[in-house]
């Protein structure tokens, strides 16, 4: 977890390729649930490498670096 200077928290999980599967779309599902239900201020991100192409909901960690500069 990182609690950004705005006070927003963030919670991030990282993968890579090999993970991209049934039970990363779940996470993302739940990730996005929590953060929905616990309000404001908290962020879910699913972080997979450049170098991979995310899922549906996931991110790569470039455009990830770039919204937490705007947080």
């Amino acid at each position: 977890m990182i609690c950004t200077q705005s006070g927003k928290i963030i919670l991030a999980e990282t993968k890579g390729g090999h993970l991209k599967n049934d039970d990363s779309r779940r996470k993302i599902a739940l990730g996005s649930a929590w953060a929905k239900a616990a309000g404001s201020q908290y962020r879910y991100f699913m972080v997979f490498k450049d170098s991979d192409a995310p899922l549906e909901g996931a991110m790569t960690m470039s455009r990830f670096l770039s919204i937490l500069q705007e947080l």
